[in-house]
């Protein structure tokens, strides 16, 4: 299944960089405004909900600035991942219409459009009233991360609100070492350097383990929750293993879960177990990502819309200035991570459907991006990254490679019962109940049964 990485080679970083920063800042022909629009919807509440992390934090501050020029409220809801996208889920399947327009990772999306949940925001960008004519998504976003992530089927229902891979971050102070340096290489025989590929990540994580001073190599997310699979992820990809046979998120094909190289990333990845805390197997994102901040890990593999909360804010990390970031280390399958990304998505049900685009499109602008990202938001704007500001922060470069090498997931309306069997079965293998053939051979078959016809088995268990 070909990664975003021949949709981006596509649109050269250089030629993306000069064509958007182009269009970004074109005076406004028509003379729209955002007051003007926003005239007949002044005194209405416009109500969201999304994960509480860095991004919805500081769209959260943008929000005031938006509500004084448009006299429309905004109230956000943040939620940690796994209760943001049920209680999504109560309200659309209940249709009250609580919330007018919603922040969702883009693996829920076909189940929402199949039901018809979420509506196409073709007739806002159609829109002579409603549309800024210097928004350009079609020119203005990175083309392969908006299609993958809040599109379906060939038809767009939003715009992403974070554009997110994952990479690996490091503790640089520990690696610059020279001590560390001299006693590595006597040991593994070359030198320290932030991990290329697995074997060198492994010696690196072996390294470093060091439980009578309260340091540990590296920290898997092994509980039981998304957040093992979407780890995982990053591991069965660049040992050039992948869930389905298909050529995009939407579409279906043949399950190759527990192909022989599936099988490897699995032992591999558990392989890591010895050199992470005692307790890593009730750990998931928040837990990883505050050893780190609290400098009990020498390395992980980490979300690049956490990466603020570690590098830069010194009011709740201990490790700024001692971090480096680069991406996740070469495999079989080559250098490769996982494309995610959380959506603005309207709901058919809003009851302010026209005020929420209006917000949405508001946040988009280059203005409000920027100020995001450099508050820990995750952009799909190449001129944002390409700006001075965003360059100077120390994991850009890490970011901008990670979204070069960045591959999809399935979006199909089945998906989170896809995560959910791969959450269970990878589960067991890391709790010693399973080898890793019958974990992902059990989830073959199953995921095989869910999907139908469409998804024979290519490797049938024997």
């Amino acid at each position: 299944m070909p990664g975003l990485n021949s949709t981006f080679r596509m649109l050269s970083m250089t030629a993306a960089f000069a064509t958007v920063a182009g269009f970004a800042h074109i005076g406004n022909a028509h003379a729209w405004s955002l007051e003007e629009a926003a005239a007949p919807y002044k005194g209405v509440t416009i109500r969201s909900i999304g994960e509480a992390l860095p991004p919805l934090e500081a769209m959260s501050k943008l929000a005031p600035e938006f509500e004084e020029l448009t006299g429309i409220k905004v109230e956000i809801e943040m939620y940690e991942h796994s209760e943001a996208v049920n209680k999504v889920m109560l309200d659309l399947n209940s249709k009250r219409g609580r919330y007018d327009f919603i922040i969702q990772p883009h693996r829920e999306l076909g189940k929402f459009v199949t039901n018809g949940n979420v509506q196409p925001v073709d007739s806002f960008l159609e829109s002579a009233e409603l549309r800024n004519p210097e928004f350009k998504p079609e020119e203005q976003l990175y083309q392969g991360l908006w299609k993958e992530i809040s599109w379906y089927e060939q038809k767009v229902y939003g715009f992403p609100f974070t554009a997110l891979s994952m990479y690996m971050w490091y503790r640089s102070d520990l690696l610059a070492d020279e001590k560390e340096k001299e006693g590595f290489k006597a040991k593994y025989g070359y030198d320290l350097a932030p991990a290329a590929n697995w074997d060198q990540y492994r010696d690196i994580a072996e390294w470093f383990t060091r439980p009578d001073q309260g340091l540990y190599g590296t920290a898997l997310q092994g509980k039981r929750h998304e957040a093992l699979w979407y780890e995982w992820l990053n591991f069965l990809y660049s040992f050039g293993g992948d869930m389905l046979e298909a050529k995009s998120g939407s579409e279906c094909g043949p399950v190759i879960v527990n192909s022989p190289q599936a099988i490897a990333a699995t032992e591999y990845y558990k392989s890591l177990k010895p050199f992470s805390p005692p307790d890593t197997l009730n750990y998931f994102w928040d837990d990883v990502m505050a050893l780190m901040q609290q400098g009990t890990v020498a390395q992980l593999i980490m979300w690049n819309d956490a990466t603020y909360a570690v590098a830069v804010d010194e009011s709740v990390s201990t490790v700024v200035g001692k971090m480096g970031f680069d991406t996740v280390p070469e495999g079989e399958g080559g250098k490769i991570a996982q494309a995610e990304g959380w959506s603005y998505l309207i709901p058919t049900e809003s009851k302010n459907k026209e005020a929420a685009y209006l917000f949405i499109q508001w946040m988009m602008n280059y203005d409000q991006q920027l100020r995001q990202h450099l508050n820990g938001g995750a952009t799909s704007r190449p001129d944002v990254y390409a700006s001075a500001e965003v360059q100077e922060l120390p994991y850009a470069k890490a970011s901008m490679a990670s979204n070069e090498v960045a591959k999809p997931k399935p979006t199909l309306p089945q998906s989170a019962e896809m995560t959910d069997i791969l959450v269970r079965e990878l589960s067991s293998f890391l709790a010693d109940e399973k080898s890793a053939k019958e974990a992902l051979d059990r989830s073959a078959q199953e995921i095989s049964a869910l999907l139908g016809s469409c998804a024979p088995m290519k490797y049938p268990v024997e």
